[in-house]
């Protein structure tokens, strides 16, 4: 009888809804925060994809086209790896993004390496 008395009275129902709505804001606040992260992570990514994009046509292209074989020596891929990461961070920055921190400094040589096979493949 005194749980059907507290359910019914004002100050329960108010105090019970104040709760309901706190944990629905939590609820719904994470989506937005995590919404927001994947919008970096994607804008850090297509900073990396310029990076990466300017780089083959300034650089690998013009070293490519001087040689006979069109391939480049291990030291050659390395400085444009390097290149591709200045230029991608640099990109970032002029969008308000942190591109190692986004994509992370252990993944972005990896990210790196994904792009540049997509870009030999198309």
């Amino acid at each position: 009888m005194m749980l059907e008395h507290i359910l019914q009275s004002d100050t329960a129902l108010t105090l019970i809804g104040g709760v309901l709505g706190v944990a629905w804001t939590a609820f719904r606040s994470s989506d937005l925060i995590r919404n927001a992260r994947n919008q970096r992570f994607d804008k850090a990514l297509h900073a990396l994809e310029a990076g990466v994009d300017l780089t083959y046509r300034t650089y690998v292209q013009a070293l490519k086209t001087a040689k006979e074989d069109g391939k480049l020596t291990p030291e050659e891929a390395r400085e444009a790896r390097q290149r591709a990461r200045d230029a991608a961070l640099e990109f970032g920055r002029t969008k308000g993004i942190d591109v190692l921190d986004e994509i992370g400094t252990a993944y972005i040589d990896l990210w790196i390496a994904k792009l540049v096979k997509r870009l030999k493949t198309s």
